[in-house]
């Protein structure tokens, strides 16, 4: 008797913990029907096109079609209105201009995400944003300074090509591409740089990698970025040829000073020899003079050649003046007079055909 009161209390026992089950399969069977129930209205919506980013979880679906879907395409433009304050030893160049973007959607942040890679300051204007049917229209006006490597090697007679390269920091070409508008882009015909002549005007669109990870923990050092860029181009073209007798009439004086001295007796010291060593002193004040209006270059110009050249054959006339002054002590004046006469002519011609050899390469 006792044990069958036993067995029953061990059944009434196991009675909550039947129930208890019996509760959780039904929860889990409920929470199985809802998802069922919501995945089936999600699958609907997406089939007739209006399924929201907000009812597909963390947004996983919509990142993975963001990032696998085309970019978008902007199409950029131009308008240069003024180029001032060239400052050729700082490498720099002010430019004022209109840039315009048309676009598809609205929510690009455009003129927010707008950078000048090559510009050491940069000011914004009168910046539109408007949809123009269905194109969003934006449009600023931009004041900057550019940076830019002058190329000095054929001063005064040389060419500049200059560049305005434009980016979206925050798209790479993977989200969004420039296209140019080569139709409207163009500069202004009033447009003036004293001592230039303007030319070549174009808009270029290509593709910059930054092969750095910017340090992200999150980004593998080997995946690089790359963003579409748009450079606003053009050349400048000196009008060289009044500036380079202006720079250079001093060096040729100089020369040419040098040169008369074998007319001068060579017994007279003072001013046969004087008058080269004053010579050497204004060349080399005439290409301190000159090279402090470029900016530092390492590479040999065409003004460091007509100097060299110039204290060269200025050395060759202090050499033949000693050579001659020993021919005078020591008796042999014809001798040292033919020296004079046929170093004159001969000095004065080589130097005059390097001169010209060397401009004209220049030009």
């Amino acid at each position: 008797m006792k044990k069958l009161y036993n067995s029953k209390r061990i059944y009434i026992s196991l009675i909550p913990l039947v129930l208890f089950f019996l509760l959780a399969a039904g929860a889990l069977w409920q929470d199985k029907t809802a998802n069922d129930r919501k995945n089936d209205t999600i699958d609907e919506k997406r089939k007739s096109g209006i399924v929201e980013k907000t009812e597909l979880p963390g947004n996983e679906e919509s990142a993975a079609e963001e990032q696998t879907g085309p970019a978008d395409t902007v199409k950029i433009g131009a308008y240069i209105f003024s180029l001032y304050d060239m400052d050729f030893p700082g490498n720099k160049l002010n430019i004022d201009f209109y840039l315009w973007y048309n676009a598809k959607k609205d929510s690009m942040s455009l003129l927010e995400n707008l950078e000048i890679i090559n510009s050491t300051e940069i000011n914004k204007s009168y910046e539109m944003n408007e949809k123009r049917g269905d194109i969003f229209f934006h449009s600023v006006r931009i004041s900057t300074k550019i940076k830019e490597q002058w190329e000095v090697n054929n001063f005064p007679f040389d060419k500049q090509l200059i560049e305005i390269k434009i980016e979206d920091f925050d798209k790479d070409n993977t989200k969004m591409i420039f296209v140019a508008d080569t139709a409207a882009s163009k500069i202004d015909k009033d447009v003036h740089l004293d001592g230039w002549k303007i030319k070549d005007f174009g808009i270029k669109i290509d593709d910059h990698t930054y092969e750095t990870n910017y340090g992200d923990p999150d980004i593998p050092l080997n995946e690089y970025s790359s963003f579409s860029r748009a450079t606003l181009h053009f050349t400048l073209e000196r009008e060289g040829k009044g500036l380079f007798f202006k720079l250079f009439v001093g060096l040729f004086i100089s020369v040419l000073i040098s040169l008369l001295t074998f007319f001068v007796n060579p017994l007279d010291l003072d001013p046969r020899f004087g008058l080269s060593v004053g010579a050497i002193f204004a060349a080399i004040a005439s290409q301190y003079v000159i090279t402090s209006t470029l900016p530092q270059n390492e590479s040999l110009t065409l003004v460091d050649i007509l100097h060299d050249v110039s204290f060269i054959y200025i050395f060759l006339c202090i050499l033949i003046s000693t050579i001659s002054l020993h021919y005078m002590k020591t008796g042999k004046e014809v001798l040292s007079q033919k020296l004079d006469r046929y170093s004159f002519f001969v000095f004065a011609i080589t130097y005059l055909l390097l001169i010209i050899y060397f401009v004209g390469k220049a030009i």
